[in-house]
């Protein structure tokens, strides 16, 4: 083991090699031109008017209105993620005027954050060649970009988990001194925010206890004395974690049954009504796709340099796959948790780049070799399916569909004012219009009323409220047949002012 140890550290030479200035400011402006191709890739179709994932941004976005009109999360608001990924946005919501565009910033300005991790991580993991290609290959990522563009929790979990894994890296190379401090304190605090972004992060506690593991053994080697000094920074990476789970909590303590009955509870219920399909299908056709051959090929190389630093990233990879197989039920964009240990995967294949002819015919460099290689085809694919998803937002934004859309939404601003309520299961309709739903009702899906967290009498409870002006059925989630008694109800206290086809009306309170 301390053969293997000794290995892995030589690896790491470079990273105490003097950097010149010119070379600090050559590797700075090179981070910065791709962040800021990185921001004008995200804010590109930024403002599309429909809602990217059919449903879940809506919801996000009535939820973010709440919040603005002085609501609390879980009682009365009903939120069903960990609490850090709507606050995570909230500040540029309400700093750049409450629309649908600055709410989808604020999930650009943290998935930056992924870029910058990443950058961290290829530096850690291959010094600075494995920066400059790990960050070209997050940034040229179709679902990564996705996911930095659209209201949903994956975005900012994803950008936590990131910086987590690449200060935990970091931390293994320095664990002492300020350094070592610094890097196990920013670990733990981006991994807290993670987990409380969404559970899905719970995958990234694999590698990161695995490195605090092997920090644990490497104490055991060395002389009693000197083993509470090599703790210190573990100790405080700990006490980060604990004091911000706390602070984290705090608001939340006199709702703790609202938090775990939308967290927790509602997501375990989730399950047990939705009808099982297995994901294997899914799952394998993910991982053949060009990224994951190059994160196989890259923990092949790793292996036989007999290089252990993959095993944490092994472990990551295989804690996200059995998540997603487990998802019920698993949407494609589902599948950017487990982007970032790709990644750092395929970075694992690199090595020095060699300088002449001679040296690019040793089986070292044969094998940095192959790993470009496949760097180059996943960026590649990468960028035209990024081109092509372009040309379809663009597509979409003048559709017929989008279009009636926002007609809905004026018929819905005519007939109800900024201070009334809509019911409804267009959501984000309701957010074109300006207007709110009742806090309770920010989501009305399928799943919450399959799950009997919502039901007719809660409806019909809400819809007597004064402040409820009208009731827009737009999706057809409000056509469930468990809402029978709620659909009767409405024609004695509601009369329709609009018909869109098939189960899509607007109906306004009879006065």
């Amino acid at each position: 083991m301390n053969t293997v140890l000794s290995n892995a550290t030589s690896t790491h030479e470079h990273t105490s090699t003097p950097m010149t200035r010119k070379k600090l400011l050559l590797i700075g402006g090179a981070l910065l031109v791709l962040l800021i191709i990185g921001l004008l890739m995200r804010l590109y179709t930024l403002g599309v008017p429909f809602d990217r994932d059919s449903y879940d941004e809506g919801v996000y976005w009535q939820t973010l209105r709440s919040l603005a009109a002085g609501s609390a999360l879980y009682h009365p608001t009903f939120y069903s993620q960990p609490p850090m990924f709507i606050l995570s946005i909230f500040p540029t919501y309400l700093l750049f005027g409450q629309t649908l565009w600055a709410a989808r910033l604020g999930i650009v300005l943290v998935s930056l954050l992924g870029l910058v991790g990443v950058f961290l991580l290829g530096y850690a993991l291959r010094g600075w060649i494995g920066a400059f290609i790990a960050l070209p290959l997050l940034l040229l990522a179709p679902l990564y970009l996705s996911a930095s563009q659209t209201i949903q929790a994956e975005g900012p979990q994803v950008a936590f988990s990131i910086l987590a894994v690449a200060f935990a890296y970091l931390w293994w190379l320095k664990p002492s001194g300020w350094r070592g401090d610094l890097y196990a304190a920013l670990c733990t605090l981006t991994l807290t925010l993670s987990v409380f972004s969404k559970l899905f992060a719970l995958a990234t506690l694999v590698p990161v206890c695995l490195l605090a593991l092997a920090h644990l053994w490497r104490i055991r080697q060395q002389a009693t004395g000197m083993r509470w000094q090599a703790s210190r920074s573990l100790l405080i990476g700990i006490a980060v974690m604990v004091i911000a789970t706390l602070l984290i909590m705090l608001p939340y303590l006199n709702r703790l049954g609202d938090f775990w009955s939308g967290v927790i509870s509602f997501h375990t219920a989730a399950s047990e009504v939705t009808g099982h399909v297995s994901n294997t299908g899914k799952v394998v056709r993910f991982f053949i796709a060009p990224l994951g051959i190059a994160a196989l090929y890259g923990s092949i190389v790793a292996l036989v340099r007999k290089d252990w630093r993959v095993v944490p990233l092994l472990g990551w990879a295989l804690a996200c796959a059995i998540l997603l197989w487990q998802q019920e039920p698993l949407f494609d964009h589902h599948f950017v948790i487990v982007i970032p240990a790709l990644v750092a995967l395929t970075c694992m294949g690199l090595g020095p780049l060699p300088l002449n002819g001679q040296q690019w015919r040793q089986p070292s460099a044969l094998l940095t070799a192959g790993c470009l290689l496949l760097v180059l085809i996943s960026i590649g694919f990468g960028a035209r399916t990024i081109q092509l998803n372009y040309r379809h937002l663009q597509t979409q934004a003048t559709s017929a569909a989008t279009q009636g859309t926002l007609r809905t939404a004026h018929d819905l601003q005519q007939v109800v004012s900024p201070d009334q309520l809509v019911i409804t299961d267009g959501q984000f309709v309701t957010g074109l219009a300006g207007r709110n739903t009742p806090p309770e009702l920010v989501d009305t899906s399928s799943v919450r009323i399959n799950t009997n967290y919502l039901t007719s009498d809660q409806l019909i409870q809400q819809a007597s409220q004064p402040k409820v002006q009208a009731i827009l059925f737009y999706t057809g989630r409000l056509t469930n047949s468990r809402l029978q008694a709620f659909r009767d109800w409405i024609p004695a206290h509601f009369r329709k002012v609009h018909s869109y086809g098939k189960d899509s009306s607007l109906w306004v309170k009879i006065q």
